[in-house]
């Protein structure tokens, strides 16, 4: 190739560059789509997940203390404040729990998207709580949500984080680390969604 030619390549390839716009950061989330469905930029999306032990199954696992357990993921897209395409989604997990050894419904919360390690659909998702030693969600196919608890983690009766009451100190039972949960209908959810005065709908603008 005779040098005159290959700088005018380099040139255009040059010009090309400049004009076209630079790629905005990934703000995907492939872990927490499967986990909702699909991923809105606009509002909040929710999903619950739930299950009831039943005798059988606490009849085999003596030392666990948790009779049912469900959870509310709630997420939203934060767009950055700097580069207007770009954000992240951030989502919450609201608990619920239900012991042997008492009537009542207690809860927790986990903060999820915003771990050191990537949320990815393989290794899954990272959470600040609840319990000292945070908490991690996986996924079994498209129905099951795999939650893991590992150090357990104080309770509390129903309500906004800032009210709470009440609280019980770490119920959790050495079997009670992996919870296996079943993709449920939103309505088994709503006594979690404190601040809503609306029944939930799988995606609010």
């Amino acid at each position: 190739m005779k040098l005159g030619r290959a700088r005018k390549i380099c040139g255009a390839l040059a010009t090309l560059a400049l004009a076209s716009p630079a790629p905005a950061a990934d703000s995907s989330n492939e872990f927490l789509a499967h986990v909702l469905g699909h991923l809105y930029r606009n509002g909040e999306s929710f999903a619950c997940f739930s299950r009831q032990y039943d005798d059988a199954h606490l009849a085999a696992h003596p030392r666990q203390q948790m009779t049912f357990v469900k959870a509310l993921v709630s997420a939203y897209f934060r767009q950055s404040p700097f580069v207007a395409e770009r954000g992240s989604f951030n989502y919450q997990v609201g608990l619920a729990f239900r012991l042997r050894s008492r009537p009542e419904t207690l809860t927790q919360v986990a903060e999820c998207g915003a771990g050191r390690t990537r949320d990815s659909l393989r290794n899954g998702a990272d959470c600040a709580g609840p319990g000292d030693s945070g908490s991690h969600l996986a996924l079994k196919g498209d129905h099951i949500l795999v939650m893991t608890i590992p150090a357990g983690a104080d309770l509390w009766l129903p309500g906004p984080i800032d009210k709470r009451h009440n609280v019980l100190k770490n119920p959790f039972g050495p079997d009670d680390r992996a919870f296996h949960l079943e993709r449920t209908d939103l309505a088994q959810c709503e006594d979690l969604a404190f601040d809503r005065q609306k029944p939930l709908r799988p995606h609010e603008p």
